[in-house]
């Protein structure tokens, strides 16, 4: 007889949600987490987004530790003097908020807390080596020489699914399915943010940018969230770009996006109270492992269940809505007295149901763009080009904004099937 009914590998939203919903169900699970306390290995700063928590946590909102809701959301392409921005601000935000800022090493204690609350063993500082088998099947896990067994695991161990990987359940990441993605949150007065974000009260900022002017060939994108006294900014550099690159290194593109001419005056005075960096999954579909086997199930991150298409970063929510979906199938399986795979292939059903994979085939290949030279160099020069032709008065006579568009395009040497052939592909990903 196992020790446990689950072991639940990973304690960030994927992981706790499915431990809080297989505790609530009178489930035995245990809860085990690397870093101690939970959250402090995320250096803090992202957006929940949706209320997905609210299945196994109802009325989260009261009680989480959540930063200021998303009352503004930009989407900006730097260059490197200029900033071309979509701003949209609504007081739909206010009525019914859609996203809030958080910090991980906050949240993520928080819900490590509602699943010990629930009933799961929680056990931090703990680092599991390796899934432990009999024959074909996952019997447990394996901890500094001890074997723990549970009739199923579920990985939810984050962007670099290690476990997996040396457990031989799915292969090692290759530069494509991955980005680094580097943070800093910074300390700032709750007054100042409010002021040099056009805030009141609770409501927040957040950003995405595409980083136009990284040289050697290196594409990367940037982030910026407002928290209550804090701002969290960071940011994700193409795996595959930085090591053919070879001379760029991600530290010194965070600090260019930190000294960018539109980005420095919105630190200015600030103190750097984190620095860290970690993977961030950017493979999108076609980089998910298998989800499940003979007693196992892969949920969160581990999964490839993140998602950005350019103008948003999620992550979170698909986090927490597979990991309710993994312990649901759980219990699903134990209804029927196995957890063989073909017990546990209910999983992949769920998620096919969902938006989580439904978002996942929808935007199928969207890396293709995010990642594209003439998103990251082109566009953001064209922008440029374009928006001083109509903004810039030097005594002589205005241009038509479709000849702005053509020479812009033919300073840039790109012809015109080509920028059609681009922007086709990228509304067709997006």
């Amino acid at each position: 007889m196992s020790e446990f009914d689950v072991i639940v590998v990973g304690a960030g939203p994927a992981g706790a949600s499915a431990a809080i919903r297989l505790a609530s169900k009178q489930q035995n699970v245990l809860l085990v987490e690397r870093s101690d306390p939970p959250g402090s290995k995320n250096v803090s700063g992202g957006v929940l987004w949706g209320n997905n928590l609210g299945e196994v946590v109802p009325e989260w909102e009261k009680s989480a530790p959540l930063e200021r809701y998303v009352d503004t959301k930009s989407v900006a392409f730097l260059t490197e003097k200029s900033k071309i921005s979509i701003d949209f601000s609504t007081k739909k935000f206010e009525e019914n908020k859609t996203g809030y800022t958080v910090l991980r090493t906050k949240f993520d204690q928080w819900l490590s807390k509602k699943a010990k609350d629930a009933g799961a063993m929680v056990v931090s500082g703990v680092t599991i080596d390796k899934l432990v088998f009999d024959g074909d099947r996952v019997i447990g896990v394996e901890q500094d020489g001890d074997t723990i067994t549970a009739d199923t695991v579920i990985l939810a161990e984050g962007a670099n699914p290690r476990v997996a990987i040396d457990s031989g359940i799915r292969e090692p990441l290759k530069d494509e399915d991955v980005a680094i993605g580097v943070k800093e949150v910074i300390k700032l007065p709750e007054k100042t943010i409010n002021e040099r974000f056009n805030l009141r009260g609770k409501a927040g900022f957040a950003c995405e940018y595409v980083l136009g002017y990284i040289k050697d060939g290196v594409e990367a994108g940037g982030f910026l969230y407002t928290n209550k006294d804090s701002i969290s900014i960071g940011a994700v550099i193409s795996m595959k770009h930085l090591r053919k690159s070879n001379k760029v290194y991600s530290f010194d593109i965070m600090d260019e996006f930190a000294e960018h001419p539109y980005i420095a005056p919105l630190l200015e005075d600030g103190k750097v109270e984190e620095y860290s960096a970690h993977l961030v999954q950017e493979g999108g579909f076609k980089s998910i492992p298998k989800l499940f086997g003979n007693g196992y199930m892969i949920a969160g991150d581990g999964a490839g269940f993140s998602f950005s298409n350019g103008l948003v970063l999620q992550g979170m929510n698909y986090a927490i809505s597979s990991g309710i979906m993994a312990a649901d199938t759980f219990i699903d399986a134990k209804e029927k007295g196995t957890f063989s795979a073909d017990s546990l292939s209910g999983y992949r059903k769920k998620l096919e149901d969902s938006y989580v994979m439904k978002d996942m085939r929808t935007f199928n290949g969207i890396g293709d763009v995010t990642w594209s030279p003439y998103v990251h160099k082109e566009v953001p020069n064209m922008l440029e080009n374009v928006m001083m032709g109509m903004f810039f008065e030097d005594g002589k006579p205005k241009k038509h904004l479709m000849k702005l568009l053509m020479d812009s395009m033919s300073t840039s040497g790109m012809k015109t099937s080509d920028m059609l052939v681009q922007a086709y592909r990228m509304m067709r990903r997006m």
